[in-house]
């Protein structure tokens, strides 16, 4: 090879040198900066950590390497936690994120809330309602409504009003925006519609809130909040006060203005940070009611407030779609009492002294009726014939619950009606009297049955050490003994 082929041959062997540097450098600096930036939420911590959620969920707190005289084993796994609820720059994270899925794939970053279309949002807890999907049983539809008619007589035999109305969810109204994957349906009816066959049977005072908003041109609910607005309030307030009876200012000559301030709780919960407002209606009147605890909101489990010029007072069990109803009902009532306190207890109609008892529940949470119902005394009845004995397999067992002694069991479902009540015979110091109980879901060995009973006896009521009780259900026409044993008194 001559002496120019040689120089050649060294020059492009340099280059190629050169190029090949330079290539693993640019490697290096690109793996620098993704390690980088993968570290950047650790090492930024220390300066910029995340310290609040809007997301509706308790941050992990500083994991422990000891507790008490132990080591930790769950120290690593607790660690983890707590760096994904304070990474630094979390929140602009996870809203960047929920940005980009849902402007680039329609879909939604958060499990709890659905990406619908049109800039709607959709609570996913309510998409078994929306499809009428995994329906409770119709034995479970007369156990919610049956157990409401019972807190209906409880509250009448005390001289007051009563009132139940189920809150729809969102969708269930406004279902046009739900995304196309999810517009079917598993059965024709819904709970909430099943349900209402029942409390017609059962005499429920019900406002039907799912009629009253199909009757309305206007959409009542917020795009991105899973709760009804301003004018749906209103609407819901004047009918819960007419089926009551209570004159009211309507609002309708109210003039109001409307302007995009309001952040609804599914917009925070999937942009922490870039949550766009709405528009939000605010009536031109003045509230003059005013709360009984300094500091309280309409968040609070429990709300007292008093209204001067006003003659009755109001207790309603509600839940988060109460919020926007507590002003307007605070208004008309000179004390009323919001409680969100589950289960009911019933000495809030001694304690608060209502004329009007007002229970509103969410759709969702329809099965709460028949699961946990209201703590309170149970009805004394009268059995019309005596009770047959069965060959049954019913258990019972009872504990002390605050002033009250709680009865509970399962009965054996082939011994009585799909509508049987249950009762239970009490002997007491010689003394023997029936009582009703609530019809409930329970669980047992690990088995759910929607043939549970429970009954509070108030331990005012009860003089002896030890009960005698006979579990009694309703089979055929007639009454039927499910099982018999001595209760001692805790």
């Amino acid at each position: 090879m001559d002496g120019e082929a040689q120089k050649k041959k060294d020059g492009g062997q340099k280059r190629g040198g050169g190029q090949k540097r330079g290539k693993t450098l640019l490697c290096l600096l690109y793996i620098g900066m993704v390690i980088g930036l993968c570290l950047l939420p650790f090492a930024a911590m220390g300066i910029r950590p995340s310290t609040g959620s809007t997301e509706n969920k308790v941050l992990a707190g500083i994991p422990a390497l000891r507790e008490g005289n132990a080591w930790n084993l769950d120290f690593l796994a607790d660690a983890g936690a707590y760096f994904q609820d304070h990474f630094a720059f979390r929140q602009e994270l996870v809203a960047a994120d929920a940005k980009l899925r849902s402007s680039v794939f329609g879909v939604s970053a958060a499990d709890n809330v659905i990406q619908g279309e049109n800039g709607w949002l959709y609570y996913a807890a309510t998409l078994d309602d929306y499809q009428h999907k995994n329906g409770v049983s119709d034995r479970m539809l007369f156990n919610m409504a049956h157990n409401t008619a019972l807190m209906q007589e409880y509250t009448e035999l005390l001289g007051k009003t009563f009132v139940f109305t189920i809150a729809p969810n969102k969708n269930s109204l406004y279902g046009e925006n739900m995304p196309g994957r999810y517009r079917y349906t598993v059965s024709p009816q819904s709970d909430a519609e099943r349900l209402l066959f029942w409390l017609e049977k059962e005499g429920v005072h019900y406002v039907d809130l799912f009629a009253l908003f199909a009757g309305q041109e206007e959409t009542l609910y917020y795009a991105r909040d899973s709760h009804w607005n301003q004018k749906g309030a209103v609407l819901v307030y004047n009918a819960l006060l007419d089926a009551c009876g209570i004159p009211h200012e309507t609002y309708g000559e109210i003039p109001y203005e409307t302007a995009c301030t309001y952040v609804g709780d599914l917009n925070r919960m999937l942009y922490p940070l870039w949550a766009e407002p709405e528009d939000e209606v605010y009536f031109q009147k003045a509230f003059t009611y005013e709360y009984v605890k300094e500091g309280a909101t309409v968040e609070d489990t429990l709300v007292e407030t008093v209204c001067g010029g006003r003659e009755k007072n109001l207790l309603m069990y509600r839940d988060s779609f109460g919020n926007s109803l507590l002003p307007y009902m605070a208004e008309q009532f000179a004390k009323a009492t919001f409680s969100k306190v589950v289960p009911y207890p019933m000495t809030d109609l001694v304690n608060a002294e209502p004329d009007v008892v007002i229970v509103e529940k969410v759709e969702r949470h329809l099965p709460t009726l028949g699961e946990v119902p209201p703590q309170m005394r149970a009805p004394a009845r009268t059995l019309e014939t005596k009770a047959v004995p069965a060959e049954s397999h019913t258990s019972l067992q009872a504990q002390k619950e605050g002033g009250y002694l709680k009865l509970t069991g399962v009965a054996d479902a082939s011994c009585v009606d799909g509508e049987s009540r249950f009762y239970a015979e009490v002997t007491d110091g010689g003394q023997t009297a029936v009582y009703e109980a609530f019809c409930v879901r329970l669980d047992e060995n690990g088995t759910s049955s929607d043939y549970g009973f429970l009954l509070y006896l108030s331990q005012l009521q009860i003089t002896g050490e030890e009960l005698q009780v006979s579990v009694i259900g309703e089979k055929d026409g007639g009454y039927v003994k499910l099982c018999e044993e001595k209760i001692s008194v805790p």
